[in-house]
């Protein structure tokens, strides 16, 4: 995964501690960061920054906690991309930016435009990610998306709203905040996020457009891309958290390549070169995976299956005796001998 600014993390940091009353500094130490020296000007790798929210959020009940998360992005995080989109000739051109530069922004997911007759729909398609914090992470970058879009409004003074907007996961009770803050219908239970524009809005000419100034921005953005998205010398390690993050459901190679930006071709490919191939990686994931939770022994043999995504225990058991040289029950007797 390529590097991000650190800035999503910290402002999810503040709002934890501030609204929450939350201690985040044990968890950020567990993966070498100092809450105290956290350089705003800095990255992070998305699979850090993933592996941290996964033990972070969790921890609040708040079932609006994305959408405050979202809330709390500032027009300035986005530094020269931001200045991209101000320049923009029309609000088209400045969505085509974000999809050519999204990898400058904080989204778990890619996105898309796909133009029709009558309005433009801008696609999210989320990653696959861990349940406990998928529609967190989701709303967060749904309403973050808008956030930026609103604050780009208001600095130039146009007031333009969806028309619909599409969210991936059942409706929940606290609809009508969405769609009062999205100013539209919102429908739920569909396969992805999505955004529909009017494509009368979307050719609105920005007062901003500045054709010098934008070819300086641009510059700018393609030198950041270049410098994050430079090839990681340890995908496998990156891969193997990645998956730590699963239970139940694991994400296939395709699905984990596209979450990493690398075609699948090229991600199976480099592993191969490391000598660490997906499945072998799959393999190491869940048998470390399956000794923690044999340490625990109110979780049955059938449960651990399931954790580790088999459908049935006899699967799960030929698969630990392959890894380990032992069955599931004799591996639990010896670490309690």
């Amino acid at each position: 995964m390529s590097a991000r600014s650190i800035l999503a993390l910290i402002y999810t940091i503040d709002l934890l501690e501030k609204e929450q009353g939350m201690d985040c500094a044990p968890v950020l130490a567990r993966h070498g960061l100092d809450r105290n020296k956290l350089d705003p000007s800095s990255e992070i790798g998305r699979d850090r920054e993933l592996l941290i929210f996964t033990e972070l959020l969790p921890q609040v009940d708040d079932p609006l906690l994305g959408f405050r998360m979202g809330s709390s992005f500032g027009f300035a995080g986005y530094g020269q991309l931001a200045m991209l989109f101000m320049t923009s000739e029309t609000a088209f051109q400045g969505f085509q930016f974000g999809v050519k530069y999204q990898a400058l922004t904080y989204l778990y997911g890619e996105l898309a435009l796909v133009p029709g007759e009558t309005t433009t729909a801008l696609e999210l398609h989320p990653i696959p990610l861990p349940p406990e914090v998928s529609r967190t992470l989701i709303d967060r970058d749904m309403v973050g998306t808008f956030k930026l879009i609103n604050d780009i409004q208001t600095q130039l003074n146009l007031s333009l709203k969806p028309v619909e907007v599409w969210m991936p996961y059942p409706r929940p009770a606290e609809a009508q905040v969405f769609e009062d803050y999205f100013g539209c219908p919102v429908l739920y239970d569909q396969p992805y996020c999505k955004a529909l524009i009017s494509n009368e809005d979307m050719a609105i000419r920005l007062p901003g457009y500045n054709k010098m100034a934008q070819d300086m921005y641009r510059d700018q953005c393609d030198a950041m891309l270049a410098r994050r998205e430079a090839p990681s010398d340890h995908l496998a390690d990156r891969v193997c958290a990645y998956l730590n993050l699963f239970a139940r459901t694991f994400p296939s190679a395709e699905q984990v390549a596209q979450a990493f930006s690398i075609p699948e071709r090229s991600f199976r490919r480099q592993l191969s070169k490391e000598g660490r191939p997906f499945q072998g990686i799959m393999d190491k994931v869940r048998e470390e995976k399956a000794k923690r939770y044999l340490a625990d022994s109110d979780r049955s043999v059938a449960e651990i299956a399931e954790l580790l995504g088999y459908s049935e225990s006899a699967a799960f058991v030929r698969a630990f005796e392959r890894w380990t040289g032992v069955t599931p029950a004799r591996h639990r007797k010896g670490i309690n001998n």
